[in-house]
């Protein structure tokens, strides 16, 4: 849950929480992304904390009010349905976050949930790929032998040609490219440069 959920669910504008009650929230239930500029809280802790419940997981921190609320999320403690950051699942399955986005984007990870407005994998959804144990994530990339590693052939043009002729008998200039062969600027110089390299050789 963000802040802003958090507020809506007690009733209150967010700055009306922040200014009433954030600092005591901040204090006993941590954020499950440090470092974030959005803060992000454990759903049933931050619920936990708004019914004034005693949260029994973790290790805890006793407070002045006798409540014990958890300081951090014990090793182990994990969810399968927790909720993980591009970053998160990267670390998960041991490669780079950008590979993460490609991987979902190729269907070899799910799409993900967006939310906050950001995508996130359950923590089961990752987990299930890096014990697949295909190992396609640990060797991203196309194999050695794939014929697509292989460099395009070169497109034969006969218009290359037929400039490499034409400029024997007259320079032309890009303009007259342009006119003749109904093509943009850009294309125009393509084809003289290539034109001139091939009258050179």
């Amino acid at each position: 849950m963000t802040e802003d959920d958090i507020a809506a669910a007690t009733g209150l504008a967010v700055h009306t929480w922040r200014r009433r009650h954030a600092a005591a929230f901040r204090t006993r239930v941590p954020v499950v992304n440090p470092g974030e500029r959005l803060r992000l809280y454990d759903e049933e802790q931050a619920r936990a904390f708004m019914s004034g419940k005693h949260w029994p997981t973790g290790a805890t921190a006793e407070t002045d009010d006798n409540v014990q609320w958890p300081t951090a999320v014990p090793q182990g403690a994990e969810h399968p349905d927790d909720l993980l950051t591009d970053k998160e699942t990267a670390n998960v399955l041991g490669i780079r976050d950008a590979t993460v986005r490609a991987y979902a984007t190729t269907g070899y990870l799910p799409a993900g949930t967006e939310r906050h407005g950001r995508t996130w994998w359950p923590r089961r959804v990752a987990e299930a790929r890096r014990d697949a144990g295909d190992q396609h994530h640990a060797t991203p990339g196309r194999k050695p032998g794939d014929p697509r590693n292989r460099a395009p052939r070169p497109r034969h043009d006969p218009r290359i040609a037929e400039i490499a002729e034409l400029t024997t008998r007259a320079p032309l200039t890009t303009a007259d490219v342009v006119q003749r062969y109904g093509v943009g600027e850009r294309t125009a110089q393509r084809l003289l440069a290539a034109a001139r390299t091939r009258a050179e050789s």
